[in-house]
């Protein structure tokens, strides 16, 4: 018991002795700054007042040159960061993809797709079956049903030209409005008149 005693004892003592030279050294900080503030506004002397006046009066004086120094240094790391940057960015031109989007479309030949075509077209799924068969064609190849009647009309427009190119009916007026054309022409001669 004499041991555990002794070694309580001296771990009080220690930590007695810390706190007390903290609470010490706290109370001299407080006492120092305490003194030091009344005598700055206290004891002021001519002397005292034109350190701080040059002080001032200095700090004026410098401080666009300060700035400037610190401007200069922010300017300069900018421009290195920029400058990383551009780098950064010609690097990433530079590398080009190591698949095409047009391999990506058809597959491993190449031949590209351009986005919603379908191999089979309208009128040859009207032809293989029609109708709901169409509607399940266009819902599994992923292209919109609501676009259908427009590829309809588009289609047989197109057809409907090649058909009148072939003929050689190029233009689609018949004699009637052609006349119907110089009738109106004369009598707009005639007003004019």
């Amino acid at each position: 018991m004499d041991t555990s005693t002794s070694t309580n004892s001296v771990v009080t003592d220690a930590l007695n002795d810390f706190f007390g030279q903290l609470y010490t050294f706290f109370e001299m900080l407080i006492r120092r700054f305490c003194t030091n503030l009344y005598n700055s506004f206290a004891d002021v002397t001519l002397h005292r007042w034109t350190k701080v006046g040059l002080s001032v009066i200095g700090y004026i004086l410098i401080r666009p040159y300060i700035e400037a120094f610190f401007k200069k240094m922010h300017d300069r790391d900018r421009k290195r960061q920029q400058e990383k940057e551009r780098a950064e960015a010609a690097e990433r031109r530079k590398k080009k993809a190591k698949v095409s989007p047009n391999t990506l479309r058809g597959g491993a030949e190449g031949e590209g797709k351009v986005l919603g075509e379908v191999e089979n077209t309208d009128d040859e799924v009207e032809g293989e079956g029609g109708g709901e068969d169409a509607g399940e064609f266009a819902a599994a190849s992923g292209v919109p049903e609501w676009g259908k009647n427009a590829r309809k009309r588009a289609k047989k427009h197109q057809k409907k030209i090649e058909r009148e190119a072939a003929e050689g009916n190029v233009s689609k007026l018949s004699e009637e409005q052609l006349m119907e054309l110089l009738d109106w022409s004369e009598s707009e001669d005639e007003k004019k008149a």
